[in-house]
């Protein structure tokens, strides 16, 4: 966390663009007050709008003076993008800490309205290859700072449930979805059902005769190059229609996964399929190393440049929440309504989310930013956020998270606490998206 953020409190934080609002700057402490008998100038500097080589322009600014040792000014903001708030001091010796440089964001008015949420959308745990009961992978990933997490076991929708029902009547602020890695017979590739209402996994396995019988239908009726394996093909599509029948999410993932000495999808089949459109997502980053998420990075820009717009995710395939080399390596944050599931799932297929990779890398630790992929007004404002908003959001994380380990562990207190600390992060989000206000004069 940045030391500003330790300091001083911005509110609100993201504002709409073309709008004026009303910015305060409050203290943490008495050691960060601004001074009551001196002015301070507060410059806006939009971060998109260089005026540098303009100097018949300057940027605005304003003058302030302390009030319960906090500044406050009002300002109309241009176009979406940063803005930095540069607040100097009326002294003769400038006096540690300053200039002070704090951070804002401006958006239009559909991305104000929504809000970003971080997750991952495949999991797995002790009930198929990963270590942890689901209750405390889930309890681990709010620890992390995650507000949306899917269970993704192999074949099996059942552990899924089994921590939604884990923390059924407790108030926790991580939405659980249902989920499930779909693994069809004589089909090697894989498939994420996140957010369905009945698994796709045992459908299948109740009549397999039944599976074989309608993806045969589909690939006598298929028209695709004779290059590609029809029956693979036609699986795929029958489990993508299986998924939107159940309501649910059709993720592809990792297609090059180095698996048997190949990569996990061939070249060739994997571009057809997410050209296809039958998935409604793309695991571009996944619990791999840069060897195979650089080649999915590399596909999915070629897509794009021949114009076809497939939302990107961040999905970390984790197989432990402890000591794990994947887990919070890849994730994802989505601009929605809300962190409810088909919330989750409508931003998601809008193309409303942003593939975020961030490496480990013993024993230097993990990279300090993450590299991120998406539409580039997503990128940006995810940018902002992860320096700005999440080192926040995620110290009101830990704390959850730590409680809903305790409360699955049998500890009688920690329901009662979990209670007391429901909505922190909703009310985080509340005092930094702060509606228009009139302006004042530069």
């Amino acid at each position: 966390m940045k030391t500003e953020l330790a300091y001083y409190e911005v509110c609100p934080k993201v504002l709409q663009a073309k709008k004026c609002g009303t910015i305060t700057v409050h203290p943490l402490g008495h050691h960060a007050a601004f001074a009551p008998e001196i002015p301070y100038t507060i410059t806006v500097i939009p971060m998109n709008e260089t005026k540098r080589n303009d100097r018949a322009q300057a940027y605005p600014a304003y003058n302030a003076n302390s009030i319960d040792g906090s500044l406050s000014f009002s300002h109309q903001f241009g176009a979406e993008g940063q803005y930095c708030l540069r607040i100097v001091p009326h002294v003769d010796s400038m006096p540690r800490g300053f200039p002070l440089e704090l951070r804002v964001y401006a958006v239009e008015e559909d991305l104000y309205h929504l809000r970003p949420y971080r997750g991952d959308l495949h999991a797995h745990t002790c009930y198929s290859d990963g270590k942890e009961a689901p209750a405390i992978v889930a309890a681990n990933y709010r620890k992390a700072g995650f507000d949306f997490l899917a269970i993704t076991d192999h074949e099996r929708y059942e552990p899924s449930v089994e921590a939604i029902d884990a923390y059924r009547g407790i108030p926790i602020d991580l939405m659980l979805f249902p989920g499930e890695e779909v693994h069809p017979q004589g089909n090697h590739t894989h498939y994420i059902h996140v957010g369905g209402n009945a698994s796709v996994n045992t459908l299948m396995r109740n009549d397999w005769a039944h599976y074989h019988r309608e993806v045969a239908e589909i690939a006598a009726g298929l028209h695709i190059p004779e290059s590609l394996n029809r029956a693979e093909f036609a699986s795929c599509q029958w489990v993508c229609r299986e998924i939107h029948k159940a309501g649910g999410l059709a993720i592809m993932v990792h297609p090059h996964w180095i698996h048997d000495h190949a990569y996990h999808v061939r070249e060739d089949m994997a571009a057809y399929m997410l050209k296809a459109k039958y998935f409604d997502a793309f695991e571009l980053i996944g619990g791999q190393t840069m060897q195979e998420n650089a080649p999915q990075v590399a596909l999915w820009q070629q897509l794009r440049a021949e114009g076809n717009r497939i939302p990107a995710l961040g999905c970390s395939d984790s197989h432990g929440t402890v000591n794990s080399a994947w887990f919070n390596m890849a994730k994802s944050i989505v601009f929605a309504e809300s962190a409810e599931a088909s919330a989750i799932m409508d931003a998601i297929r809008q193309n409303r989310s942003v593939a975020q990779e961030q490496y480990k890398f013993e024993p230097y630790g993990q990279e300090p930013l993450p590299r991120m992929y998406g539409e580039y007004r997503y990128v940006m404002f995810a940018l902002f956020l992860e320096e700005e908003y999440f080192p926040v959001h995620d110290e009101l994380c830990y704390e959850e998270g730590r409680l809903m380990k305790d409360y699955v562990c049998g500890d009688p207190k920690a329901a009662g606490l979990l209670a007391a600390l429901y909505g922190r992060c909703e009310t985080l989000m509340k005092r930094y998206w702060k509606p228009a206000a009139k302006p004042t004069a530069p």
